[in-house]
């Protein structure tokens, strides 16, 4: 087959070669270009990611690559930190199936990472992971104009950090609004910020929203694009905070835990200038447990506790279905005393990816067809990049399914990676990591690449 330009060797060579300097905020960035070799019918892709850091009780930890593929993938990953003298480059070839991992910290020594990954064809997804806990973020496939996040902790014992990365050639400007209990801010020193070109900055939010247990953010981009995730610290315990692009007036929250001794809440963010009224209906088993309602004012943000809740019982992992009288953003906040994690409200897609990167395994996986029709879902579940099983599945409206009992087993899932394919972008897979109590760590599925 004929590749057009440079054979992929020489154009690695190239980009390894070139290393990057600083801007005036003293933030790595590279001036390289980011073009690969690849065939002419093929369709490059990009994937970024941010977050992972190099400070004690951070979070430092690895960025996953999966090749979904039957299609060798050739990837180019330059890695950019905050306090770094330079950005590095790195390559690597995916086979079929296969996967990779990538440790910044062996890359350069900074504080806060970004990668940068470039793709010669579709069908390979990223997951930035949390040695310590194993909390993930998917990497985003562009850089957003718009994002929020709620949820976030700023009382003593937590910090809630925001690291963004700057994916383009070009200065990027943004400002930050906060939604806190009290109502909003729009701190000074959070508008108008510039991102130099394939920068990272990172800005602490607890110093601006002092001592606050549950505040959202949103990020408004003025010019260019960004991507955008907060790092929580609550209690020694990291997870990232990935946001969301999209406000929902509805959505399924599966797998809430309501085990003994755990701590689950829905903390909402309402960014908008009309007030909220936000019901939970909370299905568990055959309980009967009636809905959960809060007021949530206009630019504010409330929060509604599942567990421990004297109306709901321990009985397992709950869904919950959200309906708002105005669109808002939650987010999943789950635990124990000794700290908590953030689990974004997922975003429905067509093709999603779940993958067990730390080889530890899932307590439990399901997916839910939000939509109000029923739909017909592929699936192919490969292990160790040998093909395990395929099937397709019937799922109904509004309905969820244990993706255990869908592959013929929980053991099934452990080291595997499961794709999942439906008829339209209406699919939200979620799982939790194998904890005591259970389910107090959530974790979702990737996009599709």
């Amino acid at each position: 087959m004929r590749r057009s330009g440079l054979p992929l060797l020489v154009v690695v060579v190239v980009m390894l070669a070139a290393v990057g300097v600083l801007n005036d905020r003293g933030v790595a960035r590279n001036p390289v270009g980011t073009t690969i070799a690849a065939a002419p019918s093929a369709q490059s892709s990009a994937l970024y990611c941010t977050g992972l850091t190099n400070a004690r009780g951070g979070l430092r930890g690895v960025v996953s690559y999966i090749n979904t593929t039957a299609l060798t993938r050739h990837v180019v990953v330059h890695a950019f930190a905050t306090g770094a003298t330079s950005a590095v480059a790195t390559a690597f070839t995916l086979g079929p199936y296969a996967r990779q991992s990538v440790a910044p910290t062996n890359l350069l020594v900074g504080s806060t990472y970004a990668l940068s990954a470039q793709v010669d064809g579709g069908g390979v997804s990223a997951v930035q992971v949390d040695s310590r806990f194993g909390t993930q973020s998917p990497c985003a496939n562009q850089g957003v104009t718009n994002w929020y996040a709620s949820g976030f902790d700023s009382t003593v014992g937590s910090s809630a950090v925001l690291s963004v990365y700057n994916p383009t050639a070009t200065a990027a400007v943004f400002n930050v609004t906060a939604f806190t209990p009290g109502g909003f801010s729009s701190p000074a020193s959070l508008q108008g910020v510039s991102v130099g070109p394939h920068a990272v900055l990172t800005y602490n939010l607890g110093a601006q929203i002092v001592a606050t247990e549950n505040f959202g953010v949103q990020v408004t981009v003025l010019r260019g694009s960004l991507v955008a995730v907060g790092d929580q610290i609550s209690k020694g315990v990291a997870s990232f905070n990935y946001g969301t692009t999209l406000l929902a007036s509805s959505a399924t929250l599966p797998l809430v835990t309501t085990a003994n001794q755990a701590v689950a809440q829905v903390r909402i963010a309402n960014p908008g200038p009309a007030p909220a009224t936000v019901t939970l209906n909370v299905k568990l088993g055959k309980f009967k447990v009636a809905p959960q309602t809060t007021e949530v004012g206009a630019y504010r943000s409330a929060m509604i506790v599942i567990t421990p809740n004297t109306a709901i019982p321990a009985a397992g992992e709950a869904t919950i279905v959200m309906k708002s009288t105005q669109p808002v953003d939650a987010t999943v906040v789950t635990g124990t005393q000794n700290g908590l994690t953030s689990s974004p409200v997922g975003t429905p897609a067509a093709r999603v990816v779940l993958a067990d990167v730390t080889g530890g395994g899932f307590d439990r996986a399901v997916v839910t067809n939000v939509a109000p029709t029923a739909t017909e879902v592929s699936w192919v579940l490969r292990r160790r990049g040998s093909l395990a099983s395929t099937g397709t599945t019937s799922l109904g409206a509004n309905a969820t399914k244990s993706l255990a009992v869908l592959v013929g087993g929980r053991a099934k899932l452990t080291g595997a990676t499961l794709v999942l394919t439906g008829q339209a972008p209406t699919l939200v897979v979620s799982a939790t990591l194998v904890t005591t109590p259970p389910g107090v760590t959530l974790t979702s599925g990737l996009n599709g690449g």
